[in-house]
């Protein structure tokens, strides 16, 4: 057998190795329930957001591929809801010049037989409660890889 038949058949094992052909074996799903009416409600449209702020922050973290079907996945997170507190009051009683606030995503994670609700929490921004919420995701997933 010749190096470039060796090197060949390496390839094709290497390629075969995750099902989908991405190079991780952590697919998720990113979505929300919606309503098939006309008008979305504010709730529904907080959580769309949430969905794209959880896909982008997922997809800045290394061993994870966000994917687009629940096919294709074999961890499902679902967008529960996100919430605003309220943000403390500026010195001597005036409004603050920066928003401080907690910014909170709740999520619930599914892949096989376990299923857990986890929480993204930022102050400020919705980007921060998601990059929270991503590394949440991470470390339940590090306690139970997925089956590929």
């Amino acid at each position: 057998m010749s190096v470039l038949s060796v090197l060949s058949v390496l390839l094709v094992a290497a390629t075969l190795q995750s099902p989908d052909r991405s190079p991780t074996s952590v697919r998720v799903f990113v979505f929300t329930a919606t309503d098939m009416g006309v008008e979305r409600s504010a709730d529904e449209k907080d959580r769309l957001a949430a969905v794209a702020d959880m896909r982008e922050a997922l997809e800045h973290k290394k061993g994870i591929t966000v994917v687009s079907t629940r096919d294709e996945s074999n961890v499902q997170m679902e967008v529960m809801g996100r919430e605003q507190r309220e943000e403390p009051t500026g010195s001597f009683g005036g409004k603050s010049i920066t928003r401080m606030g907690d910014t909170i995503i709740r999520l619930r994670v599914k892949s096989g037989d376990d299923e857990s609700e986890l929480k993204g929490m930022g102050q400020g921004t919705w980007s921060r409660a998601a990059k929270d919420g991503a590394d949440r995701f991470m470390k339940w997933i590090a306690r139970r890889e997925p089956k590929r």
